[in-house]
């Protein structure tokens, strides 16, 4: 019944019933994504928190309704493609214009297999289980000893970045830190920055506490960089996820983008892939053991369009790599396609985030000659939970790689819920996982690990993303940034870094200015510019280091 619409990593779609009772602007907002999966460790206990027990509610019309009858007929219509939203995961007054919508979407699709409920009795189903509103989770408390103390340095790109757009408003979709200790291929460490909006890929230098921007180049929407070395010249190149539209849409204007740095502080730029929807990410590997470094590519598309591709590098001519295609998955709203030899057998394999109305995280184990067996590790068993991204880290240090998992994406349904979050799938070894809740935050949109008080355990950084004129809500008392304070294993103390300013697509955490305890970076996403302008905000960790 829905197609779940999302920003990511960030970032791309939105119902047009939606655009209508909201600013217009935001439907540029969303993303899609991520940022941006049938498998095991369903977290059904987050769910069972907001199903609303019928016996306890009241009705919203005299007018009787059969409830087991409308429960089947759902069941088999929106259950043929996804799994039917729960009636509390957003409030009553959503839910006429989200039926409406999800009835245009299958109109429109050309199916008529299916038997179609009345529109009109679905939504009073909706109406009537749902609640009349949905609690939030209490702001953090201002805190007179935080136990670390930052201090935020605001970085404008005017004029720098946008010297002929002095009031353009930042877009930047992602922000992503080279560590020239982790990567031989660079020469100094370096932050890379892509504006979906102005379409600018930017580098932000550090010496110490001290900034200054490098090579920029201008494309046209940016979303996501990663590090390669295709051509093995021992030269650092990016890999651009290019999504073609700021605005969601069904196109073939999304492009994989080789940039390699030219003597001119700029970027050459080579096409590697084109003709297809939405690209959010790119990641790289040997998938076929050939020597060669072969591409995973997040075709995000929007409703029609929407893909994973394997590109397998055939050679190199006048330069340039060459690749041949492969569809690995043919769904639509997938955020992040990670990469690392999970199992490890010695093969690539990949993991895969699929918002829309799958909401699925999956890993794609490789059989060794490039091809791949799908296997579950988490499903949301409901269209409108958000998926906005994840992030792989070895959490709790015991070798193998876990799964860091937000969903917070509110530009489906324009509701602030109380079960946006950030995750963990904990990989416990022979395809087994564990699923648990770190922190809440409403919007939030990206979540990394790091040890930033330095005591030898994994706390989070989380920021959110809400729309400004967010229909009857004020986002001035919202936590924008929190960091989660790992005190004991699992154990999470929240700790809020910054309020109101819920304008977040992205976060980093790196020792930036090299002093020994882990920053921040975070970048605004803006529909109009905000002054004074911080386009980029570095959080400097200025605490005293446990020794």
């Amino acid at each position: 019944m829905a197609t779940k619409a999302n920003f990511v990593s960030f970032f791309a779609t939105m119902n047009n019933s939606l655009i209508s009772r909201t600013c217009g602007v935001w439907f540029a907002r969303c993303f899609g994504v991520a940022l941006m999966l049938s498998l095991v460790g369903c977290e059904k206990d987050s769910f069972e928190q907001i199903d609303i027990d019928i016996a306890t509610l009241g009705n919203s019309s005299t007018k009787p309704i059969d409830i087991e009858r409308l429960e089947s007929e759902i069941r088999h219509f929106c259950g043929d493609c996804h799994a039917p939203p729960p009636p509390g995961s957003i409030p009553k007054a959503g839910w006429a214009s989200e039926v409406d919508t999800m009835f245009k979407i299958y109109e429109q699709s050309g199916r008529n297999d299916l038997s179609v409920p009345l529109k009109g009795e679905v939504i009073e189903y909706y109406r009537r289980l749902a609640p009349e509103s949905i609690s939030l989770p209490t702001p953090i408390e201002p805190e007179v000893n935080p136990p670390l103390e930052f201090e935020q340095t605001k970085v404008s790109l005017v004029p720098a970045i946008y010297p002929e757009s002095p009031e353009a408003p930042p877009g930047i979709a992602n922000l992503t830190w080279y560590d020239a200790a982790e990567h031989e291929v660079l020469e100094e460490s370096l932050m890379l920055g892509c504006d979906m909006k102005s379409g600018v890929v930017f580098e932000l230098k550090f010496e110490q506490q001290n900034l200054t921007f490098g090579r920029q180049v201008t494309l046209n929407n940016p979303c996501h960089s990663t590090l390669s070395d295709l051509d093995r010249d021992g030269v650092g190149e990016f890999l651009i996820a290019d999504l073609g539209s700021f605005l969601p849409e069904d196109h073939r204007k999304g492009r994989v983008l080789w940039l390699r740095p030219s003597d001119d502080n700029s970027f050459s730029v080579e096409i590697l892939f084109e003709n297809v929807g939405r690209v959010t990410d790119i990641q790289t590997g040997d998938f076929n053991g050939d020597d060669q470094t072969d591409l995973i590519v997040a075709e995000f598309g929007w409703r029609d369009t929407g893909n994973v591709w394997m590109l397998t590098q055939t050679g190199i001519e006048n330069g340039i790599p060459q690749f041949s295609k492969q569809r690995i998955d043919d769904r639509h709203g997938v955020i992040h396609v990670p990469t690392n030899d999970i199992n490890k057998d010695g093969h690539m394999d990949f993991i895969s985030v699929v918002s829309q109305e799958h909401e699925t995280v999956e890993l794609f184990l490789n059989r060794g000659d490039g091809s791949f067996r799908r296997q579950s590790i988490f499903s949301a068993n409901s269209p409108v939970w958000g998926s906005t991204g994840i992030d792989l880290t070895d959490f709790d240090a015991d070798g193998d790689v876990d799964i860091l998992y937000t969903n917070g994406d509110i530009f489906d349904t324009f509701y602030i819920v109380p079960y946006h979050a950030a995750h963990l799938h904990e990989n416990k070894g022979d395809g087994k996982w564990e699923s648990k809740v770190l922190g809440n935050l409403p919007g939030i949109h990206r979540a990394v690990a790091g040890d930033l008080d330095n005591d030898g355990d994994q706390d989070v950084v989380c920021c959110s993303l809400i729309s400004r004129p967010l229909e009857g809500v004020s986002t001035n008392d919202l936590d924008a940034i929190i960091w989660l304070e790992q005190t004991s294993e699992g154990e999470f103390i929240p700790h809020s870094l910054e309020k109101g300013n819920c304008n977040h697509s992205t976060v980093v955490v790196a020792d930036f200015d090299e002093d020994g305890d882990l920053d921040i970076a975070t970048a605004q996403f803006e529909d109009a510019a905000i002054y004074p302008r911080s386009d980029v905000s570095i959080w400097w960790n200025n605490s005293i280091i446990p020794q």
